[in-house]
């Protein structure tokens, strides 16, 4: 990679290869979207909770200071 990118920039490169790596060679019934389809039947608040959240914090609608990921993020720095 180029001096370009940055740590999260390759972070982000870095879940995008392994995902697409794992849907190319999961065993049947193991995509990551057919996992999500198990959790939804055993646990579907939980998983739409879960989702959800994640989205709205890459999406940066929770704000900093109630964001539990961002705030655990700050206790490393």
């Amino acid at each position: 990679m180029s001096g370009r990118y940055r740590p999260a920039d390759r972070a982000w490169i870095t879940l995008a290869a392994g995902i697409l790596t794992w849907e190319i060679l999961a065993p049947d019934g193991e995509l990551l979207s057919e996992a999500v389809d198990r959790y939804r039947r055993r646990h579907p608040w939980l998983t739409a909770t879960v989702i959800t959240y994640l989205s709205a914090h890459l999406l940066r609608v929770v704000p900093r200071h109630v964001d539990p990921l961002h705030r655990l993020a700050s206790l490393g720095r």
